[in-house]
C-alpha cells in the first residue's frame, strides 16, 4: 500500500529515537477518546495523553510510569499523534454544532506471529517503484535496498482498518504504520475489504449485506461516489430485488448516501460564499437535493440561499443605480432605448455630454468605482444605494428629487474610498479623498524617488484631509497596478498532466546574484480587484518542481479561495540543492508577495507560508524572522536546523502559528521539531506538530484538507503595544541575520557584528530586543547586540494628544526629550510602498541609536 504523491521512503533513524518514539506514544492512562477544541475552533479527536517517564522504586523493584517534568501533551487520532498546547483549549462542553467524527466499523486481522524483532535498517529505499500487494491475508514483503548492494525483506500484515485509518505492524521488524484510509487507492481497499473474513462472498453467489457493508464503508471514508456506484451495482445484482433479510440496511443506505450528497452540495456552497465564488456557489445550490435531503440541511440551505440572494442584490442593485445616474448625467439614458435595438457595441459610437468639472471629475471616479465593485464590497456604497432608490421613487412618483446627481454620485465615491461610514453628500469632500485615492497610488506606482516627492509635496499643499484618515483610505484600496485579468502579463504555463490550468509565471529583478526572480501564480476561481484574498505561498523542494506542489494544493486553494504564489527558489541559478538559512534568500518570498500584492488584491492579514521538506525548512526560517507578515506557517516533512538557529529564533513564534507535519521515524526531523516543541508549548505558544506513526519525510496527502480548515480560523495578529503569550509570558525578539529587521512595530536597523550568524567562528550569541508601550505613553525598549533602533507607530498605539517618552534599556533615549508627536504623512506612503501593507499601517518612524 503506497499513498498517492509519496516521494521515494527513505529513513535515517537515530539510536536515540526509539526512547523519544516511546515516550511519546505510552499512555499514562487508557483514556477513552475525547474531544479537544482549541480556542480558534479546531477539532482534535482521539486519546488524550501526557508524555510520561518510567521510575524504579527501590523497595519493590518494580517500574511505575509518571508523568514527565517536560512531558508534551498530545492526543492520539489513530493514524497520528498531534502534540498541542493545553494553554490553547478550549474549557467547557462541546457544543452541539461541533462536526465530531463519528465511531466506525472496523476489520481486523490477528492471524500473523511475530518471527522476528529486527530493528528498521538505517537507510533503506524500496527496490521497485511499487510495493508488493497485499494477500487475501492483508500480508506482504517489501524488498528494500541498503548500503553495499544489499537488501533485505521486511513482512507487514495489515491488523486494522477504518474508514479514517489503516494500522499496519511488522512480523519481522520493529516497526507499525499509521495511514489516513483516505490515502489509498479506493480499488484496494475494496480488494481488502473483500477477502475479509466477514465480507468474503460465494462464487456466484452475491451477498448484499456484505455489499452493502462495504459500500457503507467507502461512504464513512468519503468517497461519496463511488459508494453511490456500489449502491446502483447492488441494484443491479439483484434485479429482482434486494433480498427481505437486506433491504433495511439498504435503504439505510440509500439516505444516508442521499444525506451526504446533499451535504457535500451544503458544504461546497458554504465554501463558495465565503471564497467570493457567487455564480458557482449559485450552481451548486441549484442541484441541492431537497426530495433526499434531511431537514437540518434544508435550513442550512435556505439560509444560504437567502445570503447569496441578499449578497447579489445588493450588488447587482447598486450597480444598477450606479450605472442609472452616470448614464443619467452623460446622456446615455437617452441612448439606452437605441443601445436594446442595436446592440451593446454601439455604445462606442454614442455622443456623451461635454461635462465640465467637478462633473466630469465625479463620473469617471465614479465609472472607476463600478468597475471595481464586488459583492463582498458593495456595502461601501449602502448610503448611496439608499439615497439613489429615494430619487428613483421620487422621479417615478413625479416629485422633485430630493439629491442631485453631484450629491449622490459624491456618495457613492466617498463611501467606495473609506467605507459606508465615510459616506457623506458633500461633492468636495467626496473629490478630496478621491484625490487622497490617486495620490496614494500614483506614489506607489512611481519608481522615481524624485518623482514621489513631488507627489507628496503637492498632496500636502492641496489636501486637508488628515493623515489618519488617509490611513483609512489605503486600508480599502485596489492593487497599485492591477493585472489585466483578460491580457495577462507573465507566461502561460502549459498544461500537463496533473497541473491545473490558469498557472502563469512572472518574474521580477530581485535575486540576490542580480539575476530575476520567477514565480508561479494561480488565482482562484472568478477571481475579482474588489475582493480581498487570502495567499498561500508554496515552498517546494530542490527535487520537485514548483508547479507540481502548487498542482497539489491547486484543488483545496480553489475551494476555499487562495492565491497561490510558488517561488521558483532552488533552481534560479542552478546553484542551490537545499535551504542553506541565507538570509539573503528570503527575498524569494518577501520580494514575490510584495510583487503579487502590486498586482492582485490580497488580504495582508491571512497571508500563509507552506513548505514541503526542504521548502519546509526554508517556511519555518522565514517565518520566524518575519513573523510579522504572516497568519501562520505550514510546513510537511521539515528538518529545523536546531543548533545555532532554532535553539535561538524559537521565542520569534511566539504570535505567529505553526502546522508541521511530519512521520515517526523521520530521523532529525522529529528530533529537532521535538527540541522546538518542548520550548513553545509550555508557553501556550500556538502551534500543533503532527507525527504520523511508523512514517518518514513524506507527502501526506490526507492532511492538505485539515491545513486548509486549519488556515480558516487563523488572521494575522496584530502590530499590537505589548505582544504577550494568555500564560502572561512574553519573549525578546531575535535575530542574527541583518535581513531579520522587523518585528511588528520594531525595527533593527544595525546590529553589532559580533551578533551576525555571517560573521561567526563558533556560537553566535544573537541580538535581542523587546519593546511594551505602557499606558503612560512610555515606549520602553530592552535591546542587546543592537546598535540602532526603530520604532513604528499605529494610530491605535499611543495616545497622540500627550507626550511620548521613551526608555532603551532603563534609561532615557539618548537625546529623546518626551513630546507630541505628530502622524507624518513620508512615513505612511513610504512604509505603504515598500511593504504593501494596507492592514499595518504606521504613521510615524522613530530613531534611535543603542549601546549593543
Amino acid at each position: 500500500m503506497t499513498a498517492p504523491h509519496h516521494t521515494p521512503i527513505y529513513y535515517a533513524i537515530h539510536a536515540s529515537l526509539a526512547g523519544l518514539l516511546a515516550g511519546l506514544m505510552i499512555s499514562l492512562t487508557a483514556n477513552g477518546a475525547e474531544t479537544v477544541i482549541l480556542k480558534d475552533g479546531f477539532v482534535l479527536q482521539g486519546n488524550v495523553r501526557k508524555e510520561v517517564t518510567s521510575i524504579n522504586d527501590p523497595a519493590t523493584g518494580k517500574t511505575f510510569p509518571i508523568a514527565k517534568a517536560t512531558g508534551l501533551d498530545m492526543i492520539d487520532e489513530g493514524p497520528k499523534i498531534v502534540i498541542f498546547s493545553t494553554h490553547a483549549r478550549q474549557l467547557g462542553e462541546v457544543g452541539k454544532d461541533v462536526k465530531l467524527r463519528p465511531d466506525y466499523k472496523a476489520y481486523t486481522r490477528f492471524n500473523s506471529s511475530r518471527r522476528s524483532n529486527h530493528p528498521l535498517p538505517s537507510v533503506m529505499a524500496p527496490r521497485d517503484r511499487d510495493a508488493a500487494e497485499f494477500n487475501d491475508a492483508w500480508r506482504r514483503t517489501i524488498h528494500v535496498n541498503l548500503p553495499g548492494n544489499n537488501f533485505d525483506r521486511i513482512e507487514q500484515q495489515i491488523s486494522y482498518i477504518d474508514p479514517y485509518f489503516v494500522y499496519l505492524w511488522s512480523s519481522t521488524h520493529i516497526w507499525r504504520l499509521g495511514y489516513r484510509t483516505s490515502e489509498m487507492d479506493p480499488a484496494k481497499v475494496e480488494t481488502l475489504l473483500s477477502t475479509h473474513p466477514e465480507l468474503i462472498e460465494e462464487k456466484d453467489k452475491p451477498d448484499a449485506l456484505k455489499r452493502i457493508a462495504k459500500a457503507k464503508f467507502k461512504l464513512d471514508t468519503g468517497w461519496i461516489d463511488i459508494a453511490l456506484q456500489d449502491l446502483n451495482s447492488i441494484r443491479k445484482a439483484f434485479p429482482e430485488g434486494i433480498p427481505t433479510e437486506a433491504r433495511e440496511a439498504f435503504d439505510k443506505l440509500t439516505k444516508e448516501i442521499d444525506v451526504a450528497i446533499a451535504g457535500r452540495v451544503v458544504r461546497e456552497a458554504e465554501f463558495a460564499l465565503e471564497s467570493g465564488r457567487y455564480s458557482f456557489a449559485q450552481d451548486v445550490l441549484a442541484v441541492f437535493p431537497e426530495k433526499t435531503a434531511d431537514a437540518k440541511q434544508t435550513e442550512e440551505v435556505t439560509k444560504l440561499m437567502a445570503k447569496l440572494k441578499a449578497t447579489q442584490e445588493q450588488y447587482e442593485t447598486g450597480k444598477r443605480l450606479l450605472n442609472v445616474v452616470i448614464d443619467g448625467v452623460t446622456g446615455l439614458d437617452h441612448a439606452n432605448p437605441m443601445l436594446a435595438i442595436a446592440g451593446g457595441p454601439s455604445l462606442a459610437v454614442v455622443p456623451r455630454k461635454t461635462l465640465a468639472p467637478p462633473l466630469s471629475s465625479l463620473v469617471a471616479a465614479a465609472e472607476e468605482v463600478n468597475n471595481e465593485l464586488h459583492p463582498d464590497s458593495a456595502n461601501r456604497i449602502e448610503f448611496f444605494v439608499n439615497l439613489a432608490a429615494q430619487v428613483e421613487r421620487e422621479t417615478r412618483q413625479g416629485r422633485d428629487p430630493s439629491k442631485r446627481p453631484e450629491e449622490l454620485l459624491a456618495t457613492a465615491i466617498s463611501g467606495w474610498v473609506k467605507g459606508k461610514n465615510g459616506a457623506t453628500t458633500d461633492v468636495k469632500l467626496a473629490l478630496g479623498l478621491w484625490a487622497a485615492r490617486e495620490t496614494v497610488l500614483s506614489f506607489q506606482r512611481s519608481n522615481d524617488v524624485d518623482t514621489r516627492n513631488q507627489i507628496l509635496t503637492a498632496y500636502k499643499t492641496k489636501s486637508t484631509l488628515k493623515i489618519d484618515e488617509l490611513a483609512q483610505v489605503i486600508s480599502m484600496l485596489p492593487p497599485s497596478e492591477p493585472e489585466d485579468l483578460l491580457f495577462r502579463t507573465g507566461d502561460s504555463v502549459p498544461l500537463r498532466e496533473g497541473l491545473p490550468s490558469g498557472v502563469y509565471r512572472r518574474k521580477i529583478p530581485a535575486g540576490r546574484d542580480g539575476g530575476d526572480i520567477s514565480y508561479l501564480v494561480k488565482l482562484p476561481p472568478e477571481y475579482h480587484h474588489g475582493r480581498a484574498y487570502p495567499v498561500l505561498i508554496a515552498l517546494t523542494d530542490p527535487n520537485v518542481d514548483a508547479r507540481f506542489l502548487l498542482a497539489s494544493l491547486a484543488t483545496e486553494a480553489d475551494r476555499h479561495g487562495y492565491i497561490i504564489l510558488a517561488p521558483e527558489w532552488a533552481n534560479q541559478f542552478g546553484r542551490q540543492k537545499e535551504w542553506d538559512y541565507n538570509g539573503d534568500d528570503h527575498v524569494y518570498v518577501t520580494a514575490v508577495l510584495r510583487d503579487a500584492i502590486r498586482h492582485f488584491c490580497v488580504d495582508n492579514d491571512r497571508v500563509f507560508l507552506f513548505g514541503a521538506a526542504n521548502g519546509a525548512n526554508m517556511a519555518m526560517d522565514v517565518g520566524v524572522s518575519h513573523p510579522d507578515l504572516f497568519a501562520g506557517v505550514l510546513a510537511m516533512g521539515p528538518i529545523p536546523r536546531w543548533v545555532g538557529f532554532f535553539s535561538e529564533y524559537w521565542k520569534n513564534a511566539q504570535k505567529l502559528p505553526f502546522y508541521v507535519v511530519t512521520g515517526e521515524i523521520a530521523g532529525n526531523s522529529v528530533l529537532n521539531l521535538r527540541s522546538i516543541f518542548e520550548k513553545w508549548m509550555p508557553y501556550g505558544f500556538p502551534g500543533l506538530m503532527v507525527v504520523y506513526k511508523g512514517r518518514g519525510v513524506e507527502w501526506y496527502s490526507a492532511e492538505v484538507p485539515v491545513m486548509f480548515d486549519w488556515m480558516g480560523r487563523k488572521k494575522r495578529v496584530a502590530g499590537t503595544a505589548t505582544l504577550q503569550l494568555n500564560t502572561g509570558a512574553r519573549f525578546k525578539w531575535t535575530t542574527m541575520r541583518k535581513t531579520d529587521n522587523h518585528f511588528y512595530w520594531i525595527g533593527v536597523d544595525e546590529i553589532h557584528e559580533r551578533n551576525l550568524m555571517e560573521n561567526a567562528r563558533g556560537t553566535v550569541v544573537p541580538a535581542e530586543i523587546q519593546g511594551d508601550i505602557a499606558g503612560n505613553n512610555v515606549i520602553h525598549i530592552t535591546s542587546r547586540g543592537i546598535t540602532k533602533i526603530s520604532v513604528w507607530l499605529s494610530q491605535e498605539m499611543i495616545d497622540w494628544s500627550k507626550p511620548v517618552g521613551v526608555n532603551i534599556n532603563r534609561t532615557i533615549a539618548r537625546g529623546w526629550k518626551a513630546r507630541v508627536l505628530e502622524p507624518r504623512l513620508d512615513v505612511l506612503l513610504n512604509d505603504y510602498r515598500q511593504r504593501g501593507d494596507r492592514r499595518m499601517l504606521f504613521l510615524e518612524q522613530l530613531t534611535f541609536d543603542a549601546i549593543p
